[in-house]
């Protein structure tokens, strides 16, 4: 098996994963517990997984001359994150799936207003494909948007957001350091919202969340090793079988049922970041580095 045929098979895993983890949110909020409580536990059991990682690399890799710009980064990530959580909670896994594929379009976007990256016609032309596919989602004046989808959306700009300032930091910050800053904001931020809708989980609900966790932190590890091995202009479009494993996902466990539009518009979605990733190069370091991962989205 040649490298880049088994990193592509690690994304694959990878995905499908992490679309377990979103299985496992809507599980434990069907239980009853609000989704800004899951997203915190499954970072609090997410860190609890990361510990050897982090005792075994040495606790000095938390020296930072750029604290702010990590805390920042992590609190945008954590908004994202409970919009994620929330959103899973309103719409359909495929659906909320097919319209995450928006992320690499709105980091273009952003790279091109605030970092001056060069405004490349192909660029725009991906961008504008891009936009085609998510209308194709939600067709606006056809079908009610709700409020689960302008949370997907939402959500999609901060992940956007906070992996254009990963890549700022990448530039002065080793990728443990960043990990490390952004899983600790991301505990703590998303600890304030989680308050004011605690209940204590049942046994049932703990062992769902510590699996999440471990789960979560596994399929990054599995992640990071795919970018590590394989080409990111193979490896990368892959992801896109995370709509697969949400379909399959949504229509076995929750029996959703996807309309043809989420299948139609994540296609043009994904052709337009295919070419991004075909011609951007900008784009293409906002998502691993050095065999890191930094698009925690989960």
């Amino acid at each position: 098996m040649t490298k880049n045929s088994s990193a592509i098979l690690l994304m694959i895993t990878s995905v499908g994963m992490l679309t377990c983890l979103d299985g496992i949110v809507k599980h434990v909020n069907d239980l009853g517990m609000h989704p800004f409580q899951i997203a915190f536990l499954r970072n609090f059991f997410g860190i609890i997984a990361l510990l050897p990682f982090f005792i075994k690399v040495g606790f000095q890799e938390m020296h930072t001359s750029r604290l702010k710009t990590h805390i920042g980064r992590g609190i945008v990530h954590a908004i994202s994150m409970l919009a994620w959580f929330w959103a899973l909670s309103m719409i359909p896994l495929a659906d909320a799936t097919a319209l995450s594929f928006m992320v690499p379009i709105f980091a273009s976007i952003g790279a091109i207003t605030f970092m001056n990256e060069p405004s490349k016609i192909i660029r725009w032309i991906s961008i504008f494909i891009g936009f085609s596919g998510m209308l194709i989602i939600i067709r606006p004046g056809f079908a009610e948007i709700g409020m689960g989808t302008w949370l997907v959306l939402g959500g999609a700009i901060f992940v956007a957001i906070s992996k254009l300032l990963a890549k700022n930091l990448s530039r002065t910050e080793s990728p443990t350091t960043i990990v490390a800053y952004m899983s600790l904001t991301v505990t703590v931020v998303s600890l304030f919202p989680a308050i004011f809708v605690w209940t204590w989980p049942t046994s049932k609900m703990l062992f769902w969340l510590i699996g999440m966790g471990i789960l979560g932190s596994l399929a990054h590890v599995i992640q990071a090793q795919s970018y590590k091995e394989g080409d990111v202009t193979l490896v990368e479009p892959t992801g896109f079988v995370r709509l697969i494993w949400a379909a399959l996902i949504g229509f076995v466990i929750f029996n959703e049922h996807p309309l043809i539009w989420s299948w139609l518009g994540s296609g043009v979605i994904m052709l337009g970041v295919i070419i991004l990733l075909k011609t951007d190069k900008s784009v293409r370091n906002t998502i691993p580095v050095k065999g890191h991962s930094f698009s925690q989205k989960k």
